[in-house]
């Protein structure tokens, strides 16, 4: 009996270790390439940006693909005013005349690309105003490390959002970061910006751009956030939902902006 037991164990344990060295073969299916749309209009007197790109099969390299016959207008539907961009590059950057976005005008963009006309609209948030920017040390498992903090009055009158976008020694940080007035509506804010991607120390140089967002863009790269990890474990990778319409990725974005720089001494 005892060595009827040891011949089952071994041709089970057997079969079990060539179950685990079976090659699977995984049936990746391709789909039709979807325009990538990223724009920007803030409230800086300035050339403002979109750069239009299409994505690729999952089986191809990861380099862009730059989409450079788009047709693109922008509509300011508060001031009845209509801009034009033009292609600028081989990348798919597109740039209009300068011009100022107003906080309180309602854009809309569209793009026609592949034969499908793409709409988004964004409401330009009033502009909150940046106090200061400074340094904070937070210890976590007996770990001291150093982080940016932004300081602000929200207003009670309007719900607000915030992003931000943090650079160090000229380089962006590949964070993201978001904030609303949810539970601080009316109190003066200091928020720490947590970066997995920067060790900062002494005289690293930092900018921080901060932007004032509608809802929309808000939940967008709340999304993207939650995806990459930003102050937690990552959720299930998915695309977050954009204000355009026809199934295009990416966002449009109305926004203020305003810009802080300072050395970690």
């Amino acid at each position: 009996m005892r060595a009827f037991y040891i011949i089952f164990f071994a041709i089970t344990t057997s079969v079990f270790f060539s179950a685990c060295e079976k090659v699977i073969d995984l049936d990746l299916k391709n789909t039709k390439p979807v325009i990538v749309i990223e724009a920007n209009v803030n409230d800086n007197f300035s050339q403002q940006v979109v750069k239009v790109t299409q994505t690729k099969p999952f089986t191809e390299d990861n380099t862009i693909v730059p989409v450079t016959d788009a047709v693109i207008t922008l509509k300011d539907l508060t001031d009845n005013r209509t801009y034009n961009f033009t292609l600028t590059d081989n990348e798919g950057t597109y740039l209009s005349t300068n011009f100022r976005g107003k906080p309180g005008n309602t854009y809309e963009l569209n793009v026609s690309a592949n034969n499908q006309v793409y709409i988004a609209k964004s409401t330009m948030p009033k502009k909150v105003l940046l106090d200061s920017i400074s340094v904070a040390e937070v210890t976590f498992f007996g770990e001291t490390n150093k982080y940016i903090k932004v300081h602000y009055a929200d207003p009670i009158q309007y719900e607000n959002q915030y992003r931000y976008l943090l650079t160090v020694n000229q380089k962006p940080s590949k964070g993201y970061f978001v904030d609303s007035d949810r539970f601080n509506n009316g109190k003066y804010v200091s928020n720490t910006l947590f970066d997995s991607d920067n060790d900062l120390k002494s005289g690293d140089e930092i900018k921080v751009e901060s932007q004032c967002i509608d809802m929309n863009i808000y939940r967008y790269f709340f999304a993207i956030s939650q995806i990459s990890g930003n102050g937690g474990p990552p959720t299930a990778p998915s695309n977050p939902d954009s204000n355009f319409n026809n199934g295009a990725l990416g966002y449009f974005n109305a926004h203020t902006t305003e810009v802080k720089m300072a050395t970690i001494q």
